[in-house]
């Protein structure tokens, strides 16, 4: 049972791994303007990697191929596959938009759980109808909104749905050490270092390290990745997974006042409505989700 402290350490370091998260998609726009989108994913991590490897040391971790296989699909859905819609989907929308779709892979990831196991709540289809139904018209909005695509909005999507299968495989490997972490990372790195290669040998995409692509990658791979990580598990371990992950929908927030700040991007009327219905459906698939794990909590105390 953690004391009243550590839940409040919980809920500062939380905060503050969602506000870096949430500026991380300033930095990622303007670093896709200089840098390719999978090259920057590549220095980004490669940065995050170097920074986590002396912090474990020889502490490997002690699971076995099955479990090697799992943390292979994690980094190839929750760094490859995430990142090629991101950094992709935010060379033609902005930040504010890439942000909130993205927001919205935790609910993807109750729907693919509830398929999987068979377990089916219609508050929670409600809840996610009407947060898709926003979703739409953030979407949709990018043809109204300046920097915004809707071809951008939906690369966007691609990268909440990568996530949802990156939180999958990721629970199964059931090991939150921060060399499972950085294995994560490293299997990423095998799976984009050929898309990168491809973006800059077969594609002729142009290299420059901009003073914004520098500060993108020191920022990105220090603080959102190496930081982030490391912050976002000691969060987990001091609130609790399904609390921490609330926090997830606090990002585009911080997103998007610092769009409007830094780069000043004003979102259309279509993407604040779009955003108040998307904030009716979480609100929604959360409730009914907390209440679910109340009851089983409840149950497993029964049953001592």
């Amino acid at each position: 049972m953690k004391t009243s402290k550590e839940k409040g350490l919980g809920l500062i370091v939380l905060a503050i791994t969602s506000m870096m998260w949430g500026i991380s998609y300033i930095f990622t726009k303007v670093a896709v303007e200089s840098l390719p989108p999978m090259f920057l994913a590549v220095l980004r991590f490669s940065l995050a990697v170097a920074v986590l490897f002396p912090i474990v040391g020889r502490r490997r971790g002690s699971f076995g191929r099955v479990r090697h296989r799992f943390a292979a699909l994690a980094g190839l859905l929750g760094i490859t596959t995430y990142f090629l819609f991101e950094n992709y989907g935010l060379t033609l929308t902005n930040a504010s938009d890439a942000s909130l779709i993205v927001s919205t892979a935790p609910i993807l990831t109750i729907i693919l759980y509830d398929v999987l196991r068979r377990r089916f709540d219609y508050f929670e289809y409600i809840g996610g109808g009407i947060a898709f139904v926003g979703l739409g018209l953030i979407i949709y909005s990018g043809s109204f909104s300046n920097g915004s695509s809707v071809a951008g909005n939906l690369l966007s999507f691609g990268a909440a749905l990568s996530w949802a299968g990156y939180t999958y495989f990721y629970e199964r490997i059931r090991n939150s050490s921060i060399w499972t972490t950085m294995e994560i990372m490293l299997w990423g790195l095998v799976f984009s270092l050929p898309l990168a290669l491809v973006e800059v040998f077969l594609l002729g995409k142009p290299v420059s390290f901009s003073t914004g692509a520098v500060a993108g990658v020191i920022y990105l791979g220090l603080f959102a990745s190496a930081l982030g990580y490391i912050l976002w598990n000691m969060g987990i371990n001091l609130w609790g997974g399904k609390a921490a992950t609330l926090w997830v929908y606090t990002i585009p927030i911080f997103t998007v006042v610092a769009d409007v700040l830094f780069l000043k991007n004003v979102p259309s009327w279509l993407f604040f409505f779009g955003s108040a219905l998307v904030g009716i459906g979480m609100v929604t698939v959360i409730t009914r989700e907390f209440r679910s794990i109340l009851s089983e909590n409840g149950e497993k105390s029964a049953n001592r």
